[in-house]
């Protein structure tokens, strides 16, 4: 039983990475200056829900899916294959635009380019912190912020008198 359950725990891995590279894909493919976002609630409550054929292994997926964040990484292999070619097809494209001797053109273009790409648009996420202190809540500021009040504590009685 066990054996069955390592097995049908490793397909299912398989077949998870197999549509997460299906998806880059087609991400890849589909939208070339668009910024990557994940599907938002209307489309994740459209798709077709996966079917399980006994609740024990609903159960034991739900479970091995909830357990600690050990298998999180920052970034991984296809990941930085990804952003590679990214960075390969820019150097091409620039390199072709020196050649057009529009080099200085391109690369004031593809900056503008980055940072549109690069600046959310969603909204905020629930208890997200945002790092102006006057939209959070009371107030509060984030770590590493330099208050007034901090500031003239400094001033008045020396950087020790800082918490």
């Amino acid at each position: 039983m066990e054996k069955r359950l390592a097995d049908y725990r490793a397909k299912k891995a398989r077949e998870a990475k197999l549509d997460e590279m299906k998806a880059k894909t087609k991400t890849f493919f589909t939208g070339l200056w668009r910024s990557r976002q994940k599907a938002s609630p209307e489309e994740e409550a459209l798709a077709p829900p996966e079917e399980v054929e006994d609740v024990a292994e609903l159960v034991e997926d739900a479970s091995s899916v909830c357990s600690d964040d050990e298998n999180v990484r920052c970034c991984s292999v296809v990941d930085l294959l990804y952003y590679l070619l990214w960075v390969v097809l820019w150097a091409i494209l620039y390199w072709i635009f020196i050649e057009l001797q529009f080099g200085t053109v391109f690369l004031i273009s593809s900056g503008i380019v980055f940072m549109f790409v690069n600046t959310r648009t969603s909204p905020k996420r629930t208890g997200e912190v945002s790092a102006y202190s006057v939209f959070n809540k009371n107030c509060e500021s984030i770590d590493g912020t330099l208050k007034a009040e901090q500031f003239e504590r400094e001033i008045r009685y020396g950087h020790t008198a800082v918490k």
